[in-house]
């Protein structure tokens, strides 16, 4: 097997408890032709120092601001054929880069991405999440229009001419691969595999999802013909969301008129199925589709937070 030239690239901020991990699995990797290079946004938890210790086993930069500008600057100085990222949350398998490569059998493909699952040490919010997510990716077809930044490589040239945007602070690899899905073909490779630490409690769940939808608004602004979803943000999360508004909605309409609360009664129901069609399929122990629901209706909060902050801040 050939082994064309790649840059891995790691962007960090403040993931001491990870990063150890991320960086060691990256040394592992069964890849020779491989350079590691990590950007620090300035870390004070001491995730700096982690990383020094490597010495010359990785290069390591430190870059003030966002992981799009992080990105950005070390697209300019890349001269390899390939740019691969992962985030520094994530440990990666021994043959993940190997498997991401056999992606471009064609000139076509500009971009590939792989599965994302869930580590044995985590606690029980951690894999509910993980698990809903990689039931998500499981229905994958080949060919996709975007992939998280934690599973994803791209030819180096195409990845040059689309830089990605340094105003999205959150979801800027949405706007990116739907931007490189012009250029050319992004393919799925299941057997492309990392392990991620997800949120670890609620309040930082509500807050990811919270500033992913704060910043998606404007990237579908930008890209209506995505809007109806797709398999990250699948269409029946879309319609969880529009379901959980009119609830919301008729909610605060019955504090100043009884008329509507038949129509509040019959969005919850419907709501209420819709998490439990949701969340059965996926649900392995006693207690998991009353915390799917849960799960769902938090997320579906913070979305509306996010967005409608987006609307005020705009």
């Amino acid at each position: 097997m050939a082994f064309p030239s790649v840059t891995v690239h790691v962007t960090v901020k403040n993931s001491a408890k990870t990063i150890k991990a991320c960086i060691d699995s990256l040394l592992k990797l069964n890849y020779p032709n491989k350079k590691i290079v990590v950007t620090d946004a300035f870390s004070t938890d001491g995730t700096y120092e982690i990383l020094k210790k490597y010495g010359n086993k990785i290069t390591l930069e430190q870059v003030r601001g966002v992981a799009p500008r992080a990105h950005n600057h070390i697209l300019q100085k890349v001269n390899t054929e390939f740019y691969a990222m992962t985030d520094s949350d994530c440990v990666v398998d021994r043959n993940w880069l190997k498997n991401l490569i056999s992606a471009f059998k064609s000139k076509q493909v500009v971009a590939a991405g792989g599965l994302v699952k869930t580590p044995k040490n985590v606690n029980r919010l951690q894999s509910l999440i993980g698990r809903e997510l990689e039931n998500r990716y499981n229905h994958f077809p080949k060919n996709v229009s975007r992939f998280p930044t934690m599973n994803m490589i791209v030819r180096s040239s195409v990845a040059k001419k689309v830089k990605m945007n340094e105003n999205l602070r959150v979801a800027f690899e949405t706007d990116w691969g739907f931007r490189l899905e012009k250029f050319g073909q992004l393919v799925y490779i299941p057997n492309a595999v990392v392990w991620h630490y997800h949120r670890g409690n609620l309040i930082s769940f509500f807050k990811q999802q919270m500033n992913y939808a704060r910043f998606v608004l404007p990237v579908y602004r930008k890209h209506q013909s995505k809007i109806k979803g797709d398999y990250i943000s699948t269409t029946s999360m879309l319609l969880q969301e529009i379901l959980f508004s009119f609830t919301f909605l008729f909610a605060f309409a019955s504090i100043f008129s009884r008329n509507f609360e038949t129509p509040l009664l019959i969005s919850s129901f419907i709501l209420l199925i819709s998490y439990l069609v949701s969340a059965y399929p996926i649900s392995k122990k006693r207690g998991d589709v009353t915390l799917y629901v849960l799960l769902f209706l938090i997320r579906n909060i913070a979305w509306s937070v996010g967005l409608a902050r987006s609307v005020f801040e705009r």
